[in-house]
């Protein structure tokens, strides 16, 4: 081989090479891009299955409840006005203005076959795969019964309207008569049965609906099928029929005790009449109205709740029997309790500057000083006190009072602290003044990080120049209910009760500490006092967060806190006046509900 036949071969195997390799991660790339293409596949079918399969619970359940209905009707001998064809199935208006709405099945969703029969006693039952269900050992009534002496059945008490779902684990529907507490499985799986041609109807092979058709060819009778072969026959409604429709009927109407709710009714072809009510209640029809009297509150015997039924009768003697649920009660205020916590994760005031120490206050604990004695943040001398507002929540709001010509925290106040320890006899003087006794990083109420210490107290010793105590007040102006505090002491004062220093004596056998909250109305005027005790003799020393409830001061716009006690050095109080607080729950209005 020549030179140039070399030159020739060793060009071609060059090119063979790189043809080789592109060729390679050619095949590389389609590969992978078909299995992408397979892996987003299955995730839109996956998507897609789990997609149908929640849209055949919810659709099972409306249809249980359109089964109940077509059933009431049944049982109250309510005609049917008018059937409604949508491109999602029909809906029933009926006279007594309730419907119902049947809508079309669903392919590839196996269910089970949930239906009604009515026993030899005449009323429906639910029944499941053919068979009654049974729960308790008793079968389960679709419809409500009345009562005995003219009296009516409550719905939910003698009729239940059942809920299905599919466990997400197993696949298979479970049923409950509960309102969802217990889950009876069916022994039906939802998956595996693929839809043929992906269409929506009532009737022919489709799973999924409790429906097979609905016949409205006879002007005397709308015929629906059911999917298990039960038929009902609903009445239509002609001229020799009754109408009795209470417009915008509520599911339950509430009336208040001894008061009197008018329906506007819309009737036809009512001949007679007949109206049975709850013991205690009374109703009238006239002139187009359903007047309703619930029973007054000190009634001795009475049905807090119940039904008005109203059977009709047309001049050809057809009757039809209309029912509203009534509930006796009062409109019941609901309290709210919002809980000032001093956790950053609570936190939603306005961000806001302390200008005279250049402090960006965001959260909590940036009202937290980084020494305990002294530091800027809370020893201000610049005329500008130190503040906090527990906005858009409790709307308290408390700032150093005035005292000894500054706002300095040796003057009192209620400082933002996290500081914690169990050693506070290491940590119990003037320079740990910020420390609860505690766990370390966890001091709080309940093993929270931040908490509020007050110092301050003022007495008649003539030693003391306290002009203004600390306080917290509704920075909105309202006058509120305090609810409760938690409360414990500090290591500075736990100490000096155990061992007392050089200012005081450790408490003795009759020796008492304790705080007073005195509440200000909102034109600033004194209400009432409460009063807690951190000290009852040696024995009685608080150590632990204990909840202070000061519910006894009534709604209040201010309250002031005091501290006092027995130990007395011939100066005025001798104890450290320091204690912590965290957790104030506020009372707020809430719902109104009907009780």
């Amino acid at each position: 081989m020549n030179e140039t036949d070399k030159n020739i071969y060793k060009l071609k195997s060059k090119v063979m090479k790189k043809t080789f390799t592109f060729l390679m991660v050619a095949l590389v790339c389609i590969s992978m891009t078909n299995c992408n293409r397979r892996i987003k596949d299955q995730l839109e079918d996956l998507d897609n299955r789990v997609t149908a399969l929640e849209d055949a619970v919810k659709k099972t359940n409306k249809d249980i409840s359109a089964l109940q209905s077509i059933v009431n009707a049944l049982q109250n001998n309510v005609y049917v006005t008018n059937v409604i064809t949508t491109s999602e199935g029909y809906t029933i208006q009926f006279s007594d203005g309730t419907s119902a709405v049947i809508s079309n099945g669903q392919d590839g969703v196996n269910a089970p076959v949930i239906s009604v029969r009515q026993d030899t006693d005449g009323f429906y039952y639910w029944t499941l795969d053919g068979e009654w269900l049974i729960v308790d050992g008793k079968k389960v009534r679709a419809n409500g019964k009345d009562g005995v002496d003219g009296t009516n059945g409550i719905n939910g008490k003698d009729a239940i309207t059942p809920q299905v779902r599919i466990n997400e684990d197993t696949k298979e529907w479970e049923i409950s008569t509960d309102d969802g507490f217990t889950w009876i499985p069916t022994g039906v799986i939802a998956e595996g049965k693929d839809g043929e041609d992906g269409s929506v109807i009532v009737g022919g092979d489709s799973e999924g609906s409790l429906f097979e058709s609905v016949d409205t060819s006879s002007k005397e009778y709308v015929i629906i099928t059911l999917a298990d072969g039960t038929e009902l026959k609903l009445a239509r409604y002609d001229s020799s029929a009754p109408m009795f429709v209470i417009k915008n009927a509520p599911q339950l109407a509430q009336i208040e005790y001894g008061k009197t709710e008018v329906f506007e009714v819309e009737a036809e072809n009512i001949a007679e009449y007949i109206i049975n009510t709850p013991q205690g209640w009374k109703a009238d029809y006239e002139n187009n109205a359903l007047t309703i009297t619930a029973p007054a509150k000190d009634m001795c015997h009475f049905d807090k709740e119940g039904k008005i039924a109203v059977t009709v009768i047309s001049e050809a003697g057809m009757t039809s029997i209309v029912k509203l649920n009534v509930m006796a009660g009062e409109w019941i205020q609901e309290m709210e309790l919002r809980t000032l916590t001093f956790e950053d994760a609570d936190a939603k005031f306005s961000e806001y500057e302390l200008g005279y120490c250049g402090a960006t206050i965001s959260t909590w604990s940036d009202l937290i000083a980084a020494d305990q004695y002294m530091d800027e943040l809370i020893y201000s001398f610049s005329g500008e006190p130190y503040y906090w507002y527990d906005e858009n929540n409790t709307e308290l709001f408390h700032t150093f009072p005035y005292n000894y010509g500054t706002y300095a925290y040796w003057g009192g106040g209620h400082a933002i602290s996290n500081y914690a320890n169990w050693d506070f006899e290491t940590y119990g003087d003037y320079m740990s003044q910020l420390t609860v006794i505690g766990e370390e990083g966890a001091g709080g109420h309940n093993g929270s990080s931040n908490f509020c210490m007050h110092f301050g107290y003022a007495d008649d010793s003539g030693y003391n120049g306290t002009e203004e105590l600390p306080s917290f007040m509704f920075a909105d102006g309202k006058e509120r209910v305090i609810d409760h505090i938690w409360i414990n002491n500090s290591t500075y004062a736990l100490n000096c009760y155990v061992n007392g220093n050089g200012l005081t004596d450790p408490v003795g056998e009759n020796d008492k500490a304790w705080v007073i909250a005195r509440g200000f109305d909102e034109n600033d005027e004194f209400v009432t006092e409460s009063i807690f005790y951190l000290v009852d003799g040696p024995d009685g020393i608080v150590t632990e967060w204990t909840k202070w409830d000061l519910t006894s001061l009534g709604k209040v716009w201010r309250v002031e806190f005091n501290m006092a006690g027995t130990n007395d050095n011939g100066y005025g109080f001798s104890q450290p006046a320091y204690f912590a607080y965290d957790d104030v729950a506020v009372q707020f209005p809430g719902e109104k509900v009907f009780k």
